[in-house]
């Protein structure tokens, strides 16, 4: 029969220990370090939990939008396919509008993003070149030109936004209205569910790197309770701390040892 491992014993005496003497006053010697990683441990488990429901929540919630777009989209298909030479009259006109509006949208989220950084940047400057006035100024010069632009970008994309607007609105009393108003409804909901779908995306992201750390730390953390459950085995094993759980794995580690 192959010799027992001193260190699988000692981690079962530990484990053993922290079973049957945690009421045991005064406690043995390292079992307050047992407490605390677990209490660590258990913090952790349950933030895991926490971000699994919102992950859960999350995924819910987009898939309930998904439904009801199906329903209401199904309703605004037949109303255009009725009234069909009326929205293609529309349909023609507006799909470069809407193009070119798109990529607009799409270019000015991204210029969102570079302005924060350079906002971030800027006071990362301020604090660390705090002496060199004319670095802080150029900064400072350059922020205001970028936020101009935001500005313009912002006004170009409202006056795009009307335009198309117009083009989708029916005049009073035209024929095929009905088709035109669920056409344009129909537009309005495709670039809904593009923005839901990167909201959506984004924050799964966000989560699911959240959910990634702490797992992390749980790893870390359970090592850190296997080394605690260790020291508790290697102490109780050193002043022999009676119990009936315990007694025989003494005599397997002499043996061991």
């Amino acid at each position: 029969m192959a010799k027992e491992s001193y260190n699988d014993l000692i981690f079962m005496l530990g484990d053993l220990a922290r079973e049957h003497l945690a009421e045991k006053k005064p406690l043995p010697k390292g079992m307050d370090a047992v407490f605390e990683c677990e209490d660590v441990l258990l913090g952790i488990r349950e933030e895991i939990a926490a971000l699994e429901g919102e992950m859960n929540d999350e995924a819910t919630a987009y898939q309930d939008f998904l439904d009801q777009q199906a329903a209401e989209r199904d309703e605004k298909h037949a109303i255009t396919k009725k009234w069909r030479h009326a929205v293609a009259g529309v349909e023609t006109r507006s799909r470069e509008l809407r193009k070119s509006l798109s990529s607009q949208k799409a270019a000015h989220r991204y210029q969102k993003n570079s302005l924060a950084l350079a906002e971030q940047k800027h006071k990362e400057l301020e604090q660390r070149e705090g002496h060199d006035i004319k670095k802080i100024d150029t900064s400072r010069a350059n922020l205001k030109t970028f936020r101009l632009k935001m500005m313009r970008n912002a006004r170009m994309l409202e006056d795009m936004e009307m335009e198309l607007n117009q083009v989708l609105t029916p005049r009073p009393g035209q024929v095929g209205a009905q088709g035109i108003l669920a056409h344009k409804e129909l537009l309005e909901m495709e670039d809904l569910a593009e923005e839901k779908k990167a909201e959506h995306e984004e924050r799964m992201k966000e989560l699911d790197g959240a959910l990634a750390a702490k797992e992390q730390e749980a790893a870390a953390a359970e090592e850190d309770l296997d080394g605690a459950l260790f020291d508790l085995g290697e102490a109780v094993y050193g002043d022999r701390t009676p119990h009936p759980q315990l007694n025989p794995v003494y005599v397997r580690l002499d043996k061991a040892g």
